[in-house]
């Protein structure tokens, strides 16, 4: 039982139970057995991982029109090659170390796939025959069809998105000629299994545009491959509209995630425009326009709704009845904290910290410039007068004025920088030693 569910798990588990029973406990009575077990579980999913290296990455849940496998297909594929060619699986699990490795892959990895592909064909083993039910086993026999143009791509792939040249662009032209040579439709499969062994998946389009000559955007669109840019295109829709609609009250996590949106809306366009050529009126390039408007209007709207967010996380009593809800106030110190308004501060200050890097390049730059000021004259003002009321007690409940101030650090921490953050908290301890 313990050996089917060490078989089973997924490789994410199998890594933490690696991991904890890699101390001296791990190694005692009963536990040694299981460390056994996972070891050798760890080492045949090494094995199987490299000889089945083109496919491992569509084994995992993708995005909705992406070509994927579920996870176990890995493990039946596997399986019907042990039964099916168990001296070719020896022979790839001795030549599995560093030194082979180093020589390129061996040519029993390729075989490998041309035995597995050629069982998913065929229908005839029980092993083949079990995938039937899983998965679309034509769809998983054409990918390991071009399992050997795909490994031998593999390499060179990060140079390919990295900065291409003519001669990584020939390159790249000779890989996609030689996967249509195996079947005249395999150019847009061959990109895809490609694109799931990058981080950020769009970046395919780099690769596309060098094969194709980077074409304009309403001949790309036509393409067989014109799915790729639509799918970019969608999901900077996608993040545009997470922007918009992510709830502040979720606090930090939720903050840095639409601000990783907006950095990947920004890498997305940029990607576009340097791999299409695209036409203004063109089919892409109208809907790119009209996407570049919406995220500068999606980030500018909850940048501008962090004063009012400030007010509400350290709320300020007018000096005077006179100078109303304009006027210049001191810190109400009436109540403790509350942790909501709290939560959304902090989500928009992070928000706005977090797309420093894109803020210029997607046009939000100076918007962000001005919004930052403003919220670090406040808080500089606001500190200055719960410092104050730390030292004095004037104005105040002491022990509310602590709390607030350190919330005031926290907060410069994400709209100025750490250093200033940590001037603050030494300024309040040294008041409150001063108070004591």
């Amino acid at each position: 039982m313990v050996r089917k569910l060490v078989e089973t798990a997924p490789d994410a588990a199998l890594r933490s139970l690696e991991l904890a029973l890699a101390g001296p406990a791990g190694g005692q009575g009963a536990l040694a057995t299981v460390r056994g077990l996972v070891e050798d579980e760890v080492t045949a999913r090494y094995v199987r991982n490299s000889v089945l290296a083109p496919i491992v990455p569509l084994c995992v849940a993708r995005d909705a029109g992406q070509t994927a496998f579920p996870p176990r297909a890995l493990t039946l594929l596997w399986a019907a090659l042990r039964q099916q060619a168990p001296k070719k699986v020896e022979e790839a699990a001795a030549r599995c170390n560093p030194w082979d490795l180093e020589q390129g892959p061996p040519d029993v990895f390729d075989e490998l796939c041309k035995v597995a592909s050629r069982g998913l064909r065929a229908q005839t083993e029980a092993g083949f025959k079990a995938l039937d039910a899983l998965c679309d086993v034509d769809a998983l026999a054409s990918c390991l069809e071009l399992s050997t143009i795909v490994r031998g791509a593999l390499p060179k792939l990060q140079e390919w998105v990295s900065k291409m040249s003519e001669e990584r662009a020939s390159s790249a032209r000779l890989a996609y000629k030689d996967a249509c040579a195996i079947r005249p439709d395999a150019g847009p499969l061959l990109f895809e299994m490609l694109a799931a062994h990058l981080p950020d998946d769009f970046r395919i389009l780099r690769v596309i545009s060098a094969v194709m000559d980077r074409p304009g955007d309403k001949f790309w669109a036509s393409s067989e491959v014109g799915a790729f840019g639509e799918r970019v295109l969608a999901d900077i829709e996608k993040n545009i509209d997470f922007i918009n609609a992510f709830d502040p009250a979720k606090g930090e996590a939720e903050g840095r995630k639409a601000a990783h949106a907006a950095q990947r809306v920004a890498q997305q366009i940029t990607e576009l425009e340097q791999s299409v050529n695209m036409a203004k009126e063109g089919p892409w390039g109208r809907r790119l326009v009209k996407y570049k408007q919406a995220i500068a209007q999606a980030v500018e709207a909850r940048m501008n709704a962090a004063e009012k967010e400030l007010l509400a996380a350290l709320p300020l009593r007018p000096i005077s009845i006179l100078g109303g809800k304009k006027g210049k106030g001191v810190p109400q110190l009436t109540a403790e904290p509350d942790e909501t308004q709290v939560r959304r501060l902090t989500a928009v200050l992070v928000f706005i910290a977090e797309i420093r890097g894109c803020a210029l390049q997607s046009g939000y730059g100076s918007s962000r410039a001005k919004v930052l000021e403003k919220l670090n004259g406040r808080l500089d003002q606001y500190i200055e007068d719960i410092l104050h009321i730390v030292r004095t007690g004037d104005g105040g409940d002491q022990g509310l004025a602590r709390l607030y101030v350190d919330l005031a650090a926290g907060y410069i921490a994400y709209s100025r920088d750490e250093k200033t953050a940590e001037i603050v908290r030494r300024r309040a301890a040294a008041a409150m030693a001063a108070a004591a």
